[in-house]
Order: structure tokens, then sequence, then C-alpha cells
């Protein structure tokens, strides 16, 4: 009797991993010239993807490039394109936010080392209107920040530890600690927290509807929700960069940006 219950058991374990495995497969692949870009950054929603290569910042619709660089602030920290129309660069050695119209124009930048109070950011990333997310890593909190007005609209509590990577959509943060993930509004407030196994994702990304963590070449999708909607299984090299938008995953792997098509189950909360 016991051996019969063990065999159920087992093939209903089974059943679930099977369940929780997200189908993939192969819609596409470009190439670039081998080393023309070290990092995939991102794709916006109107179909553009951005790369860089070192301190330079290229925006390409696979027959027009635009590109962006500021020597004198160095390789910038993070590229947020959730809005293609303000793109926010953060550079988190001189502390400094640039933002740039859609031909990659620079049309404002936020000092954060002349603002009063000081703010010594260790990320950013972009909102809406005219408020970023950022991480002050001094204080080690995060912050809702109007940059037109100078204004902290709103700050979480600070944090036990430090996180190991944000990431924002419109409404809301997703702060990446050792063995959680940390949801919040836009007035500080924690929604969920949800618990991981330790050291499980180096990497997360917030889209309108997902969020997916990367650990090597393993993914993990979540809804905006934090509810689990499956793994990925993903053979591809991702360490230069992944994206996921409209139920794609992109992956760059130094020579060809390879494009997945996930199969997602059709109720999802």
């Amino acid at each position: 009797m016991k051996r019969y219950l063990l065999f159920y058991f087992l093939c209903f374990s089974n059943f679930i991993s099977l369940a929780q495995e997200i189908p993939t497969s192969i819609t596409d692949s470009i190439t670039y010239p081998k080393n023309t870009y070290k990092k995939f950054i991102d794709v916006d929603n109107l179909g553009n993807y951005y790369f860089s290569n070192f301190e330079v910042i290229t925006k390409t619709d696979g027959n027009r490039n635009w590109a962006f660089a500021n020597y004198e602030l160095g390789i910038p920290y993070s590229v947020s394109v959730i809005n293609p129309l303000q793109i926010l660069v953060f550079y988190k050695e001189t502390n400094t936010v640039i933002l740039l119209d859609r031909f990659l124009n620079e049309t404002q930048r936020i000092n954060l080392n002349q603002i009063n109070p000081l703010k010594t950011a260790w990320w950013a990333e972009n909102t809406k209107n005219q408020e970023i997310w950022i991480y002050d890593g001094e204080n080690n909190r995060l912050e809702f920040y109007n940059y037109q007005q100078n204004i902290t609209l709103s700050q979480t509590i600070p944090f036990l530890e430090t996180p190991i990577d944000l990431s924002s959509n419109f409404n809301n943060a997703f702060v990446l600690f050792d063995d959680s993930i940390n949801k919040y509004n836009i007035q500080g407030t924690l929604l969920k927290s949800l618990d991981l196994n330790k050291k499980a994702f180096s990497k997360i990304k917030a889209t309108k509807s997902y969020l997916i963590g990367k650990s090597k070449n393993k993914f993990k999708l979540y809804t905006t929700n934090l509810n689990l909607v499956g793994s990925l299984k993903i053979l591809k090299n991702d360490n230069l960069g992944f994206s996921l938008k409209n139920e794609k995953l992109y992956i760059y792997d130094g020579a060809k940006l390879f494009i997945y098509k996930l199969t997602l189950p059709s109720k999802l909360n």
C-alpha cells in the first residue's frame, strides 16, 4: 500500500512540476555584428531595441539607429524605457539622472548631488508624469520623487537589508532582496512580500502585467501580484541582457537577439 501511495505521490508531483513549466519556442532571431553591442537593455512597447556599448546607448528599429553618450558622466548603470517618449538613464558613479526624448536627445539632467537635501541614489527607475523611483543607499529606503518640484512624495520605511535589484512599472516598484521580493505602491506602502529561496534571483524585470526573475539561465514568471505563473526552460546564454514584452522573452548572447514566444495560461491574477 505504501508503495502505491509513493507512486501516486511522485506522479502527482511530476504533474505539478510539468504544469508549472511555461512552454516556449523561438519565433525569431536578429543577428548583429559580433561585439557591436556589449549589452542588451530592453525593448519598448513600440518595438524598438536598446543596446549599450560602454558609454554609448543605441536605439534601433531595424532600419534606423539613434545614439546617445555622455563620456563625462561615464557608463550608464541602468536605462529605463517603459516610457519610450521619456527614457531614463541613470549614472550611479556620478549620482545623475538623464532624461532623453524618443530620438535620444537629452531633455533634462537631474544632478542629485546638487539638490537639497542631497540624495545618494544606488538605483533609479522611471514611472510616469514627473516622478521617478530612487533607492536611497544612505538611508536604505525607496523614495517616490518628483524631480520638477524637488519633492519626495513618499518613501518606504528603511529596509532591514540591502536590495539586490529594483524594477518598476507605471504603478508599482518591485525590490529584490536575498530571499524575497517586495511590491510597493507610489505611497511607499508595502503591498506584498514574496518569500524566495536564498539567492533565488540575481535580477528582476517588471512589465505592465508580469514580473520575471532570472538566475543564470533560469527564469520564473510571476503576475504583478507576485503569484507564480511558472518557470521557463531557456537554453540560450542571457548574460548580456534580457527583456520581457507582450508575452515574448528577448535574450541577447552578444551576436544574436533571440525572441521566444511564451504560451501562458488563459486565466491569471
